[in-house]
This record gives C-alpha cells, sequence and structure tokens, in this order.
C-alpha cells in the first residue's frame, strides 16, 4: 500500500480495503458487511466507515433511505486496486466449489456459470507428499500410470515444481529411469512408498528455466472489422500481444490457444488467432517429455 495508508494497522487496512472492494464492484457498504465478513462489532464496524470517512471524504455518501453507504461520484481507491482478474476468479472459485461465496469479498453475486471442466482425481497425501520433496530436496518412489504403458510402474522421480496446464496439474521432476527432466501428472501418481534424499540440481532442467515469448495476431483471413474484435479480446496492440511462457510448458500452452496446428486447416471464425513468430517458434528444439 502507498504512503497514505503506511501508519494504518494491517487488520484495519484490510477492512478498509474491503470497504473499498464493496463500493467498487457493489456501489454500497454498511456496518453489517463488515461484521459479517470480519466478526467484529458494531462499534468497530462503525469505527473502520467513519476512520474511511475521514480518509477519502468524497468515496462514499451515507443514502438515510437505504441506510447504507454508497459510491461517490468522485470515488478514487485508496487501498484498493480493481482487478477484473481478480474478481472473475472468486467467481469461479465459486462456481467449481473451491470457496464459498462467504470466503470471498463478493456481497451480491451477479447471475454467472462456467464452463465445466472434468474433475481431476488428485489425492491430498499425495499432492502433500509432492509438495514436501520439492521443499526437502527428496525424491519419491511414485507407482505412475503413463500412457505408453499398459499398466503402472514404480520409478523414481525428484520432483522440483508443480504446474498448470490449463486443465490439469503436473508434478516436474527428475526421472531417474529416463534420465531426464519432465511432466508426472499428479493424478496418475496411484501411489508413494518410499523416499530418499535427492541431490538432483533443479537449475539444470534447461526447459522449465527458458522462457519463449509467443507473439500472437489475429488470423488474417478475418475481416478489418473481425481483427479489431480480436485485437481488442487479447488487449493487442499495434495487431500483437506477447505471451511469455515457460518452454516445459510451451506445448501445453500452444494446445490451449489453439497453436499447436496450420492455422489454414480451421476456418479463421474459429481459429481466430494465429502465431506470428512460428517460424522461430518451430525452430526451438522440442525438449520437453510429458508422461
Amino acid at each position: 500500500m502507498g504512503t497514505t495508508q503506511g501508519s494504518v494497522r494491517w487488520g484495519i487496512e484490510r477492512r478498509l480495503e474491503f470497504i473499498e472492494f464493496r463500493l467498487f464492484w457493489e456501489g454500497h457498504v454498511n456496518r453489517g458487511d463488515l461484521m459479517a465478513a470480519f466478526g467484529i462489532s458494531i462499534n468497530q464496524a462503525s469505527t473502520d466507515l467513519n476512520r474511511y470517512l475521514g480518509m477519502a471524504p468524497g468515496n462514499m455518501v451515507y443514502d438515510k433511505s437505504a441506510r447504507t453507504y454508497v459510491r461517490g461520484d468522485r470515488f478514487e481507491p485508496l487501498f484498493l486496486k480493481p482487478d477484473p482478474a481478480s474478481y472473475l476468479s472468486q467467481l469461479r472459485s465459486i462456481s467449481d466449489s473451491i470457496v464459498s461465496q462467504e470466503e470471498t469479498w463478493i456481497g451480491q453475486m451477479p447471475a454467472f456459470d462456467t464452463v465445466p471442466s472434468p474433475v481431476r482425481g488428485i489425492d491430498a497425501h499425495t499432492l502433500r507428499r509432492v509438495i514436501e520433496a520439492i521443499r526437502t530436496r527428496q525424491a519419491l518412489e511414485v507407482e505412475y500410470q503413463s500412457l505408453s504403458n499398459p499398466a503402472p510402474r514404480w520409478r523414481w522421480i525428484a520432483p522440483h515444481a508443480i504446474a498448470f496446464d490449463g486443465f490439469r496439474w503436473h508434478a516436474r521432476a527428475y526421472c531417474f529411469t529416463d534420465g531426464c527432466f519432465k511432466d508426472f501428472l499428479l493424478a496418475r501418481i496411484l501411489g508413494i512408498r518410499a523416499t530418499r534424499p535427492s541431490d538432483i540440481d533443479a537449475s539444470r532442467d534447461v526447459d522449465w528455466h527458458t522462457h519463449v515469448t509467443l507473439e500472437i495476431g489475429p488470423h488474417p483471413g478475418l475481416s478489418d472489422v473481425q481483427k479489431k474484435v480480436i485485437a481488442l479480446d487479447y488487449g493487442m496492440r499495434d495487431g500483437k500481444v506477447s505471451i511469455t511462457v515457460r518452454e516445459a510448458l510451451l506445448y501445453y500452452t500452444l494446445k490451449r490457444l489453439g497453436l499447436d496446428t496450420d492455422p489454414a486447416a480451421r476456418n479463421p471464425a474459429d481459429q481466430q488467432i494465429v502465431l506470428l513468430n512460428r517460424e522461430a517458434i518451430n525452430g526451438l528444439r522440442q525438449r520437453t517429455s510429458t508422461s
């Protein structure tokens, strides 16, 4: 937070940020909102609202008929940086039953829905063991079911990170069987029966530590008007936008964006975007391996 709030204690600052969240996204806030969100007394809630009024008198006014504070015409947030991605991610988390509405700051949810994704069967104890192994530099003997073998096999891996490809969570690990760094889907780890100290240096995972910049632009087969619409959708400037990804996640990124095939193979209205630096990306040596 800025110097204006430097002397405000953290707990109070969170409540003042909450006041701004409700004012910005919902247009109003009252004592009951603060009491429900933070479990504070009515006197403390009144004190917080009065403190906020003293710091930002133009940001909210009291509506006597509604018995609530409403957003002022000159509203300028002091504590909150309005973030659409954060707000929408809260809605998605509620939809996915990751959190309840009461665990977020959203008081009045808009009507919404999300496209459902298949539930990935990740075992909590497996995830905990993988995270512990990353933190303590341990190798794990895991029973893993890969697509290349009909039956699961036991193997030693040394995980150093986890990654999400947009649909599934992976453990990025050194595989002692294959002698290289690979991705292991957490849902395919069926069991863990042993651990041992690992001397694998994660900095050797070149794909993980190498970043690649993708230049994305509207599909050339679109009309000029359609290109402007796509540019707006993706926040493009001068007909392109840059996305930086780890080379280890390049395969998943291209696949998720539909950029892993020749753009001429799909209808422009369906594909919508193309990879402008395709030659450079195709020229990269694809070292990433997935089990």
